[in-house]
């Protein structure tokens, strides 16, 4: 009577030794009861199992379980494993794997799995060295990826749920940039080391390099929990970490895949994981966010608008729009902001928001920055010599920008090239620039000013600790944010909060600009209250530079005095 599988489980099931079955493709078919506690599992390991998923060949041996596996049909093998336990604790052990022949034909593999390593004294060296970071000793990217495949196997089989949380700091570049390489190293160990402690035993923490995460919840019975424990690595990551007389702070951002619910692959669920991060930190960081088919679209979008970022740039399609300042008491344009547009060949002109997000993120920020603002320098060098006239120009620069010295290294060269003096430009910062970074932020200020600039503090109102800024920084202008202008028709308190701002900026001695008036009633409130300069669409839309010339031409009473070009 010929052997089959079923009779030799029987034979073996009792034995304590641990021993298995295994086929010619390397699915298990069958394990011991002493196979299943040496690998810290249940006995319920079916043919939807293979020993790629539940071992891990040393990175010295062949990671072809197919060779080895032909080798052994002919020739009975020893290989050196490794298995993470339900602790995703690291064990090596000896797999010993011998055919099973009935009547000349190949029935399956006997398989002797033994825990003492074939290499005992360098054991816990060589599987540190293989599968775990060495800075933060958690998972690497090599043992995530064969762990991912297992838990994808355990859950499809036992018809459970996982999430895989991606995990990113924020402001981490900032501690490196500032205080160097080691500090960078203490507040990864100390992030792997709150990560630890903020998750179970079972869950898996690996670091895939820099200051990136990524984490397997196994087991998960709803989206809450895992939101609560999501908002409880948030808080622990933001605690300072501190080093001698360090204080070092950063936050993260955590994109969230579930399984099955959002892919059954491991590497589709990484890369939801991974989307949901971007649109978290895209969000303003230190929150999680998780993946769905709808920001997935949102995404597919953001794709394309940076594929055609990229065209954009090559094709000069991105221009500066002119919004004229108007000062009501002269009834005359007293300067001009740059905004940026871009002459997209299917969707037309788009403003700045449509795509400034995507540009920064993707690092394009500074190409476009440097299309617009030199062809800005160009039509005010022709407009001084068509309508003899130098009209002072405005300038947004983003929070990125602001801190990057190659930024006003661009401008002084423009202001060389084309003689235009450095007090007709202004620049243009928001509240939130500079609460970003208190280190940085004399030294620009410092550097602006001794270039000559002019300073607006742009959305102003809008943040939270301006008069302490105010009260310390060279701000030479206000300018109230369009928020609190556009509801001075009906809203009683837009109305008492853009009157302190005005007595503010008298108080201090300072310049006040309203942007976004765009009815007569606002106008009229505005100069009321002393705030004669103002811009908006009441006056002008954001114009291009031939609309502009022509705007200007077509109001005599507009036109500023006659200056001589330098």
């Amino acid at each position: 009577m010929p052997i089959d599988i079923k009779q030799l489980s029987q034979a073996y099931q009792y034995l304590p030794d641990a021993t298995g079955l295994v086929d010619d493709t390397g699915n298990i078919l069958f394990i011991n009861q002493a196979f299943a506690e040496l690998i810290d599992a249940d006995t319920r390991v079916t043919t939807q199992d293979s020993l790629a998923q539940v071992f891990l060949l040393r990175k010295a041996q062949s990671n072809d379980w197919q060779s080895l596996l032909n080798t052994a049909i002919d020739q009975s093998c020893t290989v050196e494993v490794v298995i993470a336990n339900k602790s995703n604790h690291l064990v090596s052990c000896r797999l010993h794997l011998q055919s099973i022949v009935d009547e000349g034909r190949f029935v399956c593999f006997l398989a002797r799995l033994s825990n003492k390593s074939i290499n005992a004294s360098l054991d816990e060296n060589l599987t540190t060295l293989a599968y775990r970071d060495s800075l933060t000793g958690l998972a690497n990217r090599y043992l995530f990826s064969q762990l991912f495949d297992h838990e994808i196997s355990q859950s499809q089989r036992l018809n459970k749920r996982f999430a895989v949380l991606f995990l990113d700091l924020d402001k981490f570049k900032k501690v490196n940039d500032s205080m160097g390489h080691d500090a960078g190293d203490e507040v990864l160990c100390a992030v792997a080391e709150r990560l630890q402690k903020s998750l179970r035993k079972s869950d898996l923490i690996a670091r895939m390099g820099g200051d990136e995460f990524a984490i397997i919840m196994s087991n998960i019975k709803d989206s809450e929990t895992v939101s609560k424990v999501s908002d409880k690595l948030i808080r622990e990551i933001k605690k300072p970490v501190k080093s001698g007389a360090n204080v070092m702070e950063v936050g993260c951002s955590i994109g969230i895949s579930i399984y099955p619910d959002n892919a059954l692959t491991a590497e589709s669920l990484l890369q939801h994981a991974d989307a949901a991060m971007y649109r978290a930190k895209h969000d303003g960081g230190n929150r999680y966010q998780f993946f769905s088919d709808a920001l997935n679209q949102e995404l597919n979008d953001i794709r394309v608008v940076e594929q055609e970022l990229q065209q954009g740039l090559i094709d000069d399609q991105f221009v500066p729009y002119f919004q004229p300042v108007i000062d009501l008491r002269s009834n005359r344009v007293v300067g001009v902001e740059c905004l940026a547009r871009w002459k997209h060949p299917k969707r037309g002109v788009l403003a700045a928001v449509e795509f400034i997000d995507v540009a920064e993120k993707k690092g394009l920020i500074k190409d476009v920055f440097n299309q617009v603002l030199t062809q800005a320098f160009e039509q005010i060098d022709d407009w001084t010599l068509s309508l003899n006239e130098r009209i002072p120009l405005s300038i947004n620069i983003s929070n990125k920008q602001f801190y990057q010295h190659n930024t006003f290294d661009l401008i002084d060269q423009l202001i060389a090239k084309y003689k235009v003096p450095s007090d007709a430009i202004r620049i243009e910062v928001t509240e939130s620039t500079l609460q970003e970074s208190e280190t940085d932020l004399l030294e620009h200020l410092k550097r602006i000013k001794t270039s000559g600039f002019s300073i607006t503090l742009d959305d102003f109102g809008t943040g939270y600790s301006s008069l302490r800024y105010l009260q310390q920084l060279p701000v030479d202008t206000l300018k109230i944010d369009r928020s609190f202008v556009r509801n001075l028709d009906n809203n009683p308190h837009d109305k008492i909060i853009v009157k302190a701002i005005i007595q503010l900026a008298e108080t201090l001695g300072i310049s006040v600009v309203a942007e976004g008036v765009e009815t007569a009633l606002q106008s009229e409130f505005l100069e009321q209250n002393k705030c004669f300069i103002m811009q908006g669409y009441f006056f002008s839309e954001p114009l291009s530079s031939n609309d502009f010339e022509a705007f200007i031409k077509s109001k005599p009473s507009l036109t500023k005095e006659p200056v001589h070009r330098l």
